[in-house]
């Protein structure tokens, strides 16, 4: 028993309760080196402790406990495994980069290729024209998901889609056009009925800034289409990287807005 370690030593060591050692065990992530067959006393050893050490590190990276048991099962091998770090990958991006240009405080475009996601929504269709017009509809819409008790997906952002092409050419103007509000869902809880939008490649406009300069922001996005000689495969999305209805405690001048048009793949 000199090599093996108590229950409360491992405790100790690694910072986390008793109780935790044992719903380690209870979700099949650890199995303790020994068990004592009379008292029922568990103990164990350098591997036991160094991957009660993994496992912490894997949840701070916002892995859940079968991610890891999947991680452990394939010997870290798994597709299945590798699109769901994928996808936390693009959400931490996400949020680095609302930080960090908030934190730099400046005006900003920075355009870029991306793949959209795959998403299921609630949609609806909305006519308008100004800015507040989209606000009021997203707000109803959100207001309808929640209300119907729709599994809402934290991981992506609300975005719209924007049935509109003359921002190509540099004429973006406000008038009334038609939109269609997307609400992302959990896609395992997703209602019958649920509009599923299938991943793409993109082009993308970053913003951080008022929306009082959305013109400005769609024509610049346009000009670089063109410059760029692509071929849009789709409607202009605008995703809400902090909705304005949540978000209402954060300056106008730091919102942060991703526009991406879909765009035909290089042959």
């Amino acid at each position: 028993m000199r090599d093996l370690f108590t229950v409360s030593q491992v405790s100790r060591s690694c910072g986390i309760s008793r109780a935790t050692i044992l719903r380690l065990e209870d979700k099949g992530l650890l199995t303790p080196a020994r068990v004592d067959e009379q008292n029922g006393y568990r103990y164990y050893d350098n591997r036991n402790v160094s991957q009660i050490m993994q496992i912490q590190l894997f949840l701070e990276l916002g892995m859940s406990y079968d991610d890891i048991l999947l991680y452990y099962r394939t010997g870290g091998s798994s597709r299945e495994l590798l699109r769901r770090a994928e996808a936390r990958l693009l959400v931490m991006n996400r949020i680095y980069q609302e930080i960090r240009l908030r934190v730099e405080n400046q005006e900003t475009l920075s355009f870029e290729f991306i793949t959209l996601p795959r998403y299921v929504c609630f949609t609806r269709r909305f006519r308008g024209t100004t800015v507040e017009d989209r606000y009021w509809a997203m707000c109803r819409l959100y207001h309808e998901a929640v209300e119907r008790g729709y599994r809402l997906l934290a991981s992506q952002p609300l975005f719209l889609i924007n049935r509109r092409d003359d921002f190509i050419q540099a004429s973006f103007e406000e008038t009334e056009v038609e939109f269609t509000c997307c609400i992302p869902l959990e896609p395992k809880c997703a209602p019958e009925g649920a509009t599923v939008f299938p991943p793409c490649r993109a082009f993308s406009c970053l913003f951080h800034g008022s929306y009082s300069r959305r013109a400005d922001v769609f024509n610049a996005f346009g000009e670089k289409i063109r410059e760029l000689g692509l071929r849009p495969a789709g409607d202009v999305r605008t995703l809400a990287l902090v909705a304005p209805y949540t978000g209402r405690s954060i300056s106008e001048d730091c919102y942060l807005t991703r526009l991406a048009v879909p765009v035909e793949e290089s042959t």
